[in-house]
């Protein structure tokens, strides 16, 4: 698979590492299709499964056509690979949606997310992603505990493995397995693949147990590491707004959320919901856009394969603007995070005065109020017709 087609580069603003690889189908910094964002983490999970429509998944996913990549998207969740048993972890924010692709592509038992809410954090069990401006994560404990089978963490790029390794020994001491996977759109990590003691293949030496990795593409190890190379800046924080104009719907789903962890009943049921928000949004004009918001991605982006619109999401990562040829973020708004007030949010890419409707989805209630700040500045930018999707009470 030709990775120049899966990943572009954009400069963080991170001294830890000066990159940022930007998926090209993951619906997070680059408005994209949702029926293509979606097909990618299916497609990721039949690799996993080792099915033989991954092939063809992988195809459509860069050179198919709307009509293609929307069947296939159909015929993989009417009938999800099989039969192990796999339980699906996310890891927060950017893989939140496409940890709940894999796992509706496997028909996990199982499957939730990584959470830097601080919320959670008094019941959930920490770790760390060390290359992260916002290094600190959790992952709460099932109610019921965890099930059993082969453990698939979801990430969207593997640059070096350490955090998938650091969140493998927090679990397995927690409910050792004997088999896990790290599956990834892209493998970033270069030729420290073939290293004896890459952190992967230490682990699981260690541990004795099987480490996989799966992934839709690869590329050599990223070099940029020297901060100012984008010649880009941080979008601007702008304040004292007027109120926006909002449409606001609310879906009132009372079930477990992503990061609590969901069997195959409650991920139907979160299924199900997404056709409720897509029937109370009506007709959408071509060209909407469906935001997501920082981890709440999953309900976001399904909802937008019903609607057929773009989707993308506001997110933690401080990534520079730079009008250099070539370089994939144009355009940047800067206001308070919607998980977290005290800390800074971003959306990229928007171009709200291009664009006919911006759907944003929310958590529940308490999110929707403090993303107030983030439709203010839509609505400023030039949004014409905003519309605001909670999901939970």
């Amino acid at each position: 698979m030709a990775d120049s087609r899966l990943v572009l580069v954009a400069e963080r603003h991170n001294p830890k590492r000066a990159f940022l690889l930007v998926s090209t189908v993951l619906g997070k910094h680059l408005p994209v299709s949702a029926a293509r964002c979606r097909l990618s983490g299916l497609a990721l999970g039949l690799a996993v499964a080792e099915d033989r429509r991954a092939g063809e998944a992988r195809r459509a996913l860069l050179g198919g056509d709307e009509l293609w990549v929307r069947q296939l998207v159909a015929d993989i969740e009417a009938a999800p690979a099989g039969p192990d048993p796999y339980v699906v972890v996310g890891f927060a924010e950017t893989a939140t949606a496409l940890g709940e692709q894999v796992a509706t592509a496997l028909d996990a038992v199982h499957w939730q997310t990584t959470t830097r809410q601080a919320s959670i954090a008094a019941r959930g069990l920490p770790f760390a992603e060390p290359h992260s401006h916002a290094p600190e994560q959790w992952i709460a404990r099932p109610e019921g505990g965890w099930p059993d089978g082969t453990l698939v963490l979801v990430d969207d790029e593997l640059t070096t493995g350490r955090t998938a390794c650091n969140l493998i020994e927090v679990l397995h001491a927690e409910h050792p397995r004997e088999r896990y996977v790290i599956a990834a759109l892209l493998d970033g990590r270069g030729s420290s693949k073939g290293e004896a003691e890459s952190p992967i293949e230490a682990l699981a030496t260690r541990l004795g147990v099987t480490i996989d990795v799966v992934a839709l593409g690869t590329r050599p190890a990223e070099r940029r590491t020297e901060a100012g190379w984008s010649g880009g800046i941080l979008p601007a924080h702008r304040s004292d707004l007027p109120a926006a104009r909002v449409r606001d719907i609310a879906i009132g789903f009372t079930g477990a959320l992503q990061h609590d962890g969901q069997d195959r009943d409650a991920r139907l049921g979160l299924a199900g919901a997404t056709v409720c928000a897509a029937s109370e949004l009506g007709d959408l004009p071509p060209g909407t856009l469906m935001l997501g918001t920082g981890e709440h991605l999953a309900f976001a982006q399904r909802t937008a394969v019903f609607s057929g619109s773009l989707t993308s999401s506001s997110t933690r990562s401080p990534v520079l603007v730079s009008d250099q040829p070539d370089y994939p973020i144009r355009d940047g708004l800067a206001f308070p995070n919607s998980d977290d007030l005290a800390v800074p949010g971003f959306a990229y890419n928007v171009l709200a005065s291009e664009r006919p409707a911006i759907v944003v989805h929310f958590q529940d209630g308490a999110h929707r109020e403090r993303g107030q700040a983030f439709l203010d500045l839509l609505a400023a930018d030039g949004a014409r017709d905003l519309i605001a999707v909670t999901l939970a009470p």
